[in-house]
């Protein structure tokens, strides 16, 4: 379905509630997880096309997200209040967002070749990265050296962008890399994905980068990353239907999904691991030994960015019809 198809199928103001039965999902199942997942969805505004993308749980118990179209940050309580911070400039465009190392949340502002950040009471602030018409911020993420780490797909860089203000980037490879999403991994050092070479990548805090390619032959076929309940980075693979996870020392495994193309993924300390799937749309789930699950989403609703609340909720930006979603066990 075109997203302008999904649009017009926009309708409701109340949270909309939908739960798949178990014996449906057990349908959509290879190893089923047991239990159902129940879906609940809530507007984030009447009118107006926000496109909600990346998502993530903040340091004040909220979770925030990105509106490429509505040009906010937004934030939704666990009750589904739902708070909009509009950016200083109105064509701004923010794409990936993170908790910061100093209590706010960062984004990535592409389109400004900027980062932003935003405390929890919604004060705002752009920072240029560059001039460089290739420095455009995707993916974004705290690091555990106290910096903030960021993605240039189009400039095949890594960049790490001191609280202070002081920015240091490093090229990950001499030609066809395209490092999309980041994260902090569990060997004190950066993970990231690199479309353009089927990889995930590894980044030391001084600037040292290794990449492990993935079994993929189709083109562009790695998008989400997470760091796992087992201490290794999760991936999906949407062309190839698959999601997987690899060691710190480079062992990948995968896992087919049932149905879809996987997307972005998400992981609590604990629990299951999280990740959003299109063509059908649903939100899967699935042990750390690959036992999978999908529960369909409503209607045409095509999810995009996702992020673990704890063990046994995730949530969920639906971009083809502005809505924020929350999964529960």
């Amino acid at each position: 379905m075109t997203q302008m198809r999904a649009r017009a199928f926009r309708r409701g103001l109340a949270p909309l509630r939908f739960t798949l039965l178990a014996g449906l999902a057990a349908c959509a199942t290879t190893n089923a997880h047991p239990g159902a997942v129940a879906i609940a969805e809530f507007p984030i505004a009447q009118l107006g096309d926000r496109w909600p993308g990346a998502i993530t749980e903040g340091p004040d118990g909220a979770v925030w997200f990105t509106e490429l179209h509505g040009h906010r940050i937004g934030r939704i309580t666990a009750d589904g209040k739902i708070t909009e911070y509009r950016l200083p400039h109105d064509d701004a465009k923010p794409g990936g967002i993170a908790a910061g190392p100093d209590g706010a949340l960062w984004f990535t502002v592409p389109n400004y070749r900027s980062l932003g950040r935003i405390t929890t009471s919604g004060d705002i602030r752009l920072f240029e990265v560059s001039d460089d018409p290739k420095a455009r911020p995707a993916g974004i993420a705290a690091g555990p050296d106290g910096n903030v780490w960021f993605t240039e797909p189009l400039a095949g860089k890594i960049g790490r962008f001191a609280i202070r203000g002081k920015i240091a980037t490093f090229a990950v490879a001499e030609s066809h890399a395209v490092p999309q999403n980041i994260v902090a991994g569990p060997d004190g050092a950066l993970w990231f994905t690199d479309r353009g070479r089927n990889a995930i990548g590894r980044i030391s805090t001084g600037g040292s980068v290794r990449e492990y390619t993935l079994g993929s032959r189709a083109p562009n076929d790695v998008s989400g990353l997470a760091v796992g309940p087992d201490r290794e980075l999760w991936f999906s693979e949407p062309l190839s239907r698959r999601i997987g996870h690899i060691t710190t020392a480079g062992t990948v495994t995968t896992f087919p999904i049932p149905q879809g193309n996987p997307g972005a993924v998400a992981a609590a300390p604990q629990g299951d691991v999280w990740f959003t799937v299109v063509n059908p749309n649903a939100i899967g789930r699935s042990s750390t030994s690959g036992e999978i699950t999908e529960t369909a989403l409503p209607g045409p609703d095509v999810p995009a960015g996702i992020t673990a609340a704890n063990a046994d909720t995730a949530w969920f930006a639906v971009y083809s019809d502005d809505k924020i979603g929350r999964a529960g066990i």
